[in-house]
């Protein structure tokens, strides 16, 4: 278990200067392609000026990590996803003060007071304690474009590819101070061992997962923890890196690109989705690790606007390597998409012995006689996205708005998709296609982000916040084991 306590003498970061700090967070652009997340409509101008408020506030003030196991700031991602549902500025600062602020740990001068140059770049790569000379390495580069350095990809996605959400956003909203965070993020993770794949054969994403369900050389069923992923990676790796060769991703045109990102798409959310399902009447388990390939395959495409054809491959790749080893970390769960699909899509509903309804918690309005389909439980709930996205939005949770959020983006790309769909092109690569995706189908994404509101704790509707995926259970069983570890004389 990695550990990194701040030195032993902080001393607070020094403030940007005013004109680099406006250049940095100068505004909030439309997404730079098509296939980028759209966004809500919000309450007007107050609620931009909150969100960059709090976003300068933020990178000021905060260290990328707010404790020794490299838990990360998330701050970041939740207000922008929220701003993005369309959230106005009072629940914007709420979500930064009543959720972040209290455990966020300040930036800090790097020892020495280092300062990071294009000569000195590689010597603190994976020290968090020179995140700060980093991030101002950054906002050099940032603003002058045109700088690459060494083993990025690697660093990019490592735990739990968290910078690329991060860079993903300020891609996204086109905000240099962000891609500047993520970029000195990235440069204090420690990289793991070199695992990406050359180009290989021409199998589709689905058909490696069904291989790789088969292959008696994982560890069954059993779930592994956060620490162990850079293990599997050493223990596993030569098999993970064949599997990542027989990935079709070839990209010539931007039609080969959109064809690779579907079905990203598709296998994260089988990970995600599917995986934490166990049948109707077993609670959701909502993996938190899975859920990360979801909330980070959103930012492929906005991304992606910005590459050459090679390096989108690469990105594409890596992610998708990344993705099934935690999917594998995680206890390589199946696909049981013929019963996960067959339960009735809220709002209609579903049988009693169900662990969750699918009609809303509490008691729902009456809807007027003249109302449309005011006899079916329609009337009260027409489209469940927008309950799904309103709770959300003021859940306490930072994870939860921006899982809702890419579901409901895909289910926007996707959601028109028929069950069988995807047959016909799983035959062509010549392997026995899993008869479960017969069964895949565009509900998917809804069945699965009604699954996560109701994991966590419908607050819109008087429920409770359950608690899964709060950071202090996580750093609960991070100290847990560091104790068993320490006494095991492992650390």
């Amino acid at each position: 278990m990695t550990t990194s306590a701040p030195p032993t003498v902080v001393i607070p970061a020094t403030p940007s200067s005013c004109e680099i700090l406006v250049r940095l967070f100068l505004g909030v652009k439309p997404p730079p392609s098509l296939h980028a997340l759209g966004r809500m409509p919000n309450c007007g101008p107050e609620a931009t000026a909150a969100l960059l408020k709090v976003l300068r506030d933020n990178h000021e003030r905060s260290h990328v990590f707010f404790n020794e196991f490299s838990f990360h700031n998330h701050s970041v991602h939740h207000l922008l996803a929220i701003y993005a549902l369309g959230a106005p500025a009072p629940v914007i600062n709420a979500a930064y003060e009543d959720t972040h602020l209290d455990h966020l740990r300040v930036t800090f001068v790097a020892p020495n007071k280092v300062t990071i140059t294009d000569d000195t770049f590689t010597d603190y790569l994976g020290n968090d304690h020179y995140y700060n000379a980093y991030l101002d390495y950054f906002h050099r580069v940032v603003l002058q474009p045109g700088i690459e350095q060494p083993e990025m990809l690697n660093r990019f996605l490592e735990i739990l590819i968290h910078p690329i959400i991060h860079v993903g956003y300020g891609v996204e909203f086109g905000i240099m101070g962000l891609i500047a965070e993520g970029l000195a993020w990235t440069s204090v993770h420690p990289a793991e061992p070199e695992w990406m794949p050359k180009a290989g054969s021409r199998l589709r994403a689905l058909n490696i997962l069904t291989l790789m369900l088969r292959d008696p050389r994982f560890f069954g069923s059993r779930t592994l923890d956060k620490h162990e992923f850079a293990a599997m990676l050493e223990s596993h790796g030569e098999i993970f890196v064949k599997y990542g060769e027989l990935w079709d991703c070839q990209i010539e045109t931007q039609e080969d690109l959109e064809a690779r990102m579907e079905e990203l798409i598709w296998a994260a959310t089988l990970m995600y989705g599917v995986g934490s399902w166990d049948g109707n009447e077993a609670e959701y388990r909502a993996d938190f690790f899975t859920a990360h390939i979801v909330t980070s395959v959103l930012f492929i495409p906005t991304i992606c606007a910005y590459l050459s054809r090679e390096s989108q491959r690469k990105l594409l790749r890596a992610h998708f390597l990344t993705s099934i080893t935690w999917w594998v970390v995680r206890g390589r769960p199946s696909f049981a998409l013929k019963d996960f699909t067959s339960r009735p899509l809220p709002p209609v509903l579903n049988a009693p012995s169900s662990k969750y309804s699918n009609t809303l918690p509490g008691t729902l309005p009456t809807p007027a006689a003249c109302a449309l389909s005011s006899t079916s439980p329609y009337a009260s709930n027409a489209n469940p996205w927008y309950a799904i996205l309103a709770d959300a939005l003021v859940h306490p949770n930072e994870h939860l708005c921006k899982v809702q959020r890419a579901l409901a983006h895909f289910n926007l790309l996707y959601g028109h998709r028929e069950a069988g769909f995807v047959l016909e092109s799983l035959s062509k690569d010549g392997v026995d296609v899993n008869p479960e995706y017969g069964y895949l189908d565009g509900s998917v994404f809804l069945r699965t982000a009604w699954l996560t509101a109701a994991a966590l704790g419908w607050v819109t509707h008087g429920e409770e916040n359950t608690g899964a995926w709060n950071y202090q259970e996580f750093q609960k069983a991070a100290l847990e084991e560091l104790e068993l570890m320490k006494g095991q004389g492992r650390a």
